[in-house]
């Protein structure tokens, strides 16, 4: 991640629409499916400019995991977060270490997918489980996509299938279902109509979306599924998340 967008990510985890509610989307779930009555050691797998590690510390002794050099030195620096360089393929670790596991939209960025998922069961302790976020359906790939080095997008299935040669799936939902279709238009439709142009991400494609008073409107609608969640699967979105133990 070069400096420049690694600056700008950092406000992005702390401050878009998208990933207030979607963080408070994960929270909803680990505070009613995490292990009660002690601290867990818990592995933070791809911790970007840190907003996921920071959460998590509530509930444990956080390692973080990044390969990339530099963001290793910020969170370092800036956060003094505890965090390994390394790979997802090869993890630095000992086998069953954690109590929990979080990869959080970072399998999408491995080559090799299917080792990664051999590793985390490695290194999962016996009874641990795993949370993981997707973003969802191949036809939503965009700019953003690529300028986020992702390899791949996901359904439910295809996801589940992966998890599902390792750990035993627990708990899946789609979310981000009702701007679904406007990120869709924005996307697909306009995207391709304006093209030639630069690649920006979704946090930078429009001015006027990501203004404070769209910012507003879509918090409040993405805001609608944390009830949703408490009682019901979702049946497509713009992501996935999942629960999965060993």
């Amino acid at each position: 991640m070069n400096s420049d967008y690694l600056q700008k990510y950092y406000h992005y985890e702390r401050h878009h629409w998208w990933f207030s509610i979607r963080e408070k989307i994960i929270r909803q779930l680990l505070d009613t499916s995490l292990p009660t009555g002690r601290r867990l050691n818990i592995l933070n797998a791809g911790a970007a400019t840190g907003r996921s590690s920071q959460m998590l510390m509530q509930y444990g002794e956080v390692i973080s995991l990044e390969k990339d050099h530099d963001t290793c030195v910020f969170l370092r620096e800036n956060l003094k977060i505890n965090v390994v360089e390394g790979d997802l393929e090869l993890l630095p670790f000992e086998n069953e270490s954690f109590d929990v596991i979080c990869i959080f939209d970072v399998i999408e960025h491995v080559a090799q997918q299917e080792l990664a998922v051999s590793e985390l069961y490695r290194v999962c302790k016996t009874g641990g489980v795993i949370y993981c976020s997707v973003p969802a359906f191949s036809f939503l790939w965009s700019d953003h996509d690529e300028i986020n080095h992702h390899k791949r997008r996901y359904t439910r299935k295809t996801i589940t299938s992966v998890l599902e040669k390792k750990f035993t799936l627990e708990y899946s939902t789609y979310f981000n279902m009702f701007l679904f279709l406007p990120i869709w238009f924005s996307r697909v439709v306009l995207q391709r109509l304006k093209r030639p142009q630069k690649a920006v991400s979704d946090f930078e494609s429009s001015r006027l979306l990501n203004s404070p008073f769209f910012f507003g409107i879509f918090r409040s609608i993405f805001s609608v599924e944390l009830l949703l969640l408490r009682y019901f699967t979702l049946p497509v979105g713009v992501s996935i998340l999942l629960r999965a133990k060993k």
